[in-house]
Order: structure tokens, then C-alpha cells, then sequence
């Protein structure tokens, strides 16, 4: 029931936006009496906060299962992962990731920490001994993160958003940028 009720949600959301969609679309679209929807979930806000870091969560593992290996494959996969994950595997749970973020961050704010520690020490484990082998460069892991998923994911809200048209090369573009950056010897 929880799991039809985070992707009724998530329907909703990405249909009539965070502010737009409200519990009674929830609970139609869920087949849920609105008094189920808050026994799972605090209202609206705890709603959104679900859809948010069930959404993250599986961005997290198909990321974190594509990057490994040598720090070239590991880095282009990542890229990979990221724009198949955004636009073709999962839109609307990558539209709802990039625009309602901040809106629904709150409500699961200590979740998040425990996903985000964990995924940051899964990559952490396959990057770190790259770093020290020189294979890649040391910089803060903010900085990796922007220089290796920023492009991507700007391109990926433009792409989500209509404001971009398809490129047969911006996986090739965007990955073959991210391990220029990236690479030891850069």
C-alpha cells in the first residue's frame, strides 16, 4: 500500500507539481482513503518528503551499481548512469528530484543524511584509492560532484523541462569532459 501510495504520488506531483497536487489526487489515484495516506504519512509535506527520498535512494543505487572499476570507466559510467537514470529510466522522478527538492527535503531531512553518508562512502570507497594512485584528482568530493554530475544534470533538468532538444553526443560530450576534468594527469 505504501509503495502504490509513493507512486500515486509521485503521479501526481509530476503532473500538477508539488504545490498543485494535493491528498485527494493522491488517494483517488491510489485507490487509498485520505485517512490511509495519513497513517503513512505526516500530510502533504511528509508526502512529498517519501517521494523525495524513495526517488534519491534509487538515483543512489543505480549510480553507485554503474560507477566502478578503472577511474576512466568509472567516471564515464557515472555520467551514463546519471542521463539514462534522468532521461530515460525514470523522468519523472528526476523532474521531481530537480524541482522540488528543496520543498520536500525537510520533512526527511535525517533519512537523507543516512542515504546521502552511505552513498557518499559507497563512491568514496571506489574514488578514494584512485585518488591516492594518482589516477584521479584530489579535490573536495563537492567539487568532484559538481564538475562530474553538474553538466549532466543541468542538461537533464533542460532536457525534463523542454527547454533542450535531444543530443545523439551529450552523453559522449558530457563524459568525455567529466574525465578531462577528473583524470590525475588534468
Amino acid at each position: 500500500m505504501r509503495d502504490d501510495i509513493l507512486e500515486s504520488a509521485l503521479g501526481a506531483f509530476d503532473e500538477r507539481g508539488l504545490i498543485g497536487a494535493s491528498i485527494a489526487d493522491v488517494s483517488r489515484a491510489s485507490a487509498t482513503s485520505v485517512g490511509g495516506i495519513y497513517h503513512h504519512f505526516t500530510g502533504k509535506e511528509g508526502l512529498a518528503g517519501a517521494v523525495y527520498l524513495a526517488a534519491l535512494q534509487d538515483f543512489q543505487r543505480v549510480f553507485g551499481d554503474a560507477v566502478g572499476g578503472d577511474a576512466e570507466h568509472g567516471i564515464r559510467a557515472g555520467v551514463g548512469a546519471l542521463l539514462g537514470w534522468c532521461l530515460r529510466d525514470e523522468p519523472a522522478k528526476a523532474r521531481f528530484l530537480l524541482t522540488a527538492g528543496d520543498a520536500a527535503r525537510g520533512a526527511v531531512a535525517a533519512e537523507l543524511r543516512t542515504a546521502n553518508r552511505d552513498f557518499f562512502a559507497r563512491i568514496g570507497a571506489w574514488r578514494d584509492p584512485l585518488v591516492a594512485a594518482g589516477e584521479l584528482r584530489d579535490l573536495d568530493f563537492e567539487v568532484v560532484h559538481a564538475i562530474w554530475l553538474g553538466p549532466s544534470m543541468e542538461y537533464s533538468r533542460l532536457r525534463l523541462a523542454g527547454r533542450a532538444a535531444a543530443s545523439g553526443d551529450a552523453e559522449r560530450a558530457l563524459a568525455d569532459a567529466a574525465w578531462a576534468a577528473l583524470r590525475g594527469d588534468a
